[in-house]
């Protein structure tokens, strides 16, 4: 009985150390915890209390986010890791990827209606992220900055691969209008999906997400991707407690 309450403590130990992202002084509005998306499952977080998100032309904030475990797309797929809507434009705007098997991960922003245009007068921007292993957490920033989009990236605990991607996308401030919700893998409440070509939405792991109500400096981002990415010590008790239990369901 003590081996196996020992067990449980040592895992939990490593799991408190090890889940969740944030930044020293800063609240997020809106978070969510881990969850695996298997590349037709989705769900939504809803946006309306305890604060709305802007999409106007005053509007700041930052999506920070943590995942793992992304599958590469084949040809020329795009996998989505999420989309927002306002109550009068559906799928507004949102994040894909392609990920080949050599590494190479382009991330896309994109949407419906920049400036009140439809999905083909609003092509995906690209930039291309090399080096990214499936096996190592990629910390995402999807800022908005006052109808602009710009998207950073870090690789696990290494700050020397802290990117900005700039610019991605400008022209997506809409007058008067609010973020509604966010689409995992691009679902919504009604099933629509934003359609990416071939209508695919990738399988990945969300490690972690939080929404702040600013555009984060790098110094922010670098705090809060190194939250994100579980410590060595964390990990080991986590392993060691799972080990011990395991050991002891044997013998039992």
């Amino acid at each position: 009985m003590k081996t196996k309450y020992l067990a449980v403590l040592i895992a939990a130990m490593g799991s408190s150390l090890s889940f969740g992202a944030s930044i020293d002084g800063l609240d997020a509005a809106y978070s969510k915890n881990l969850t695996v998306y298997d590349g037709t499952s989705g769900d939504t977080l809803s946006v309306s209390s305890p604060t709305t998100i802007g999409v106007n032309n005053t509007g700041n904030w930052t999506m920070a986010f943590t995942i793992s475990g992304l599958g590469a797309t084949s040809d020329s797929n795009v996998g989505l890791l999420f989309t927002y809507n306002t109550g009068s434009y559906q799928n507004l705007e949102g994040l894909g990827f392609q990920l080949t098997e050599s590494g190479d991960l382009t991330l896309c922003a994109g949407g419906f209606a920049y400036g009140g245009g439809t999905a083909a007068s609003s092509p995906w921007k690209t930039q291309t992220f090399s080096g990214y292993s499936a096996s190592t957490p990629l910390t995402l920033f999807y800022t908005f900055s006052r109808g602009t989009v710009s998207i950073s990236a870090m690789l696990g605990d290494d700050t020397s691969t802290l990117t900005t991607l700039s610019n991605l996308s400008s022209g997506a401030a809409f007058s008067g209008q609010n973020m509604s919700q966010i689409n995992f893998s691009a679902k919504d409440t009604s099933g629509n999906t934003w359609s990416a070509p071939n209508g695919i939405t990738g399988e990945y792991t969300l490690n972690n997400f939080d929404l702040y109500t600013a555009v984060l400096t790098e110094d922010q981002m670098r705090e809060y991707a190194l939250s994100a990415v579980p410590e060595p010590a964390a990990a080991s008790l986590g392993l060691l407690g799972l080990g011990i239990f395991l050991m002891r369901r044997r013998r039992a």
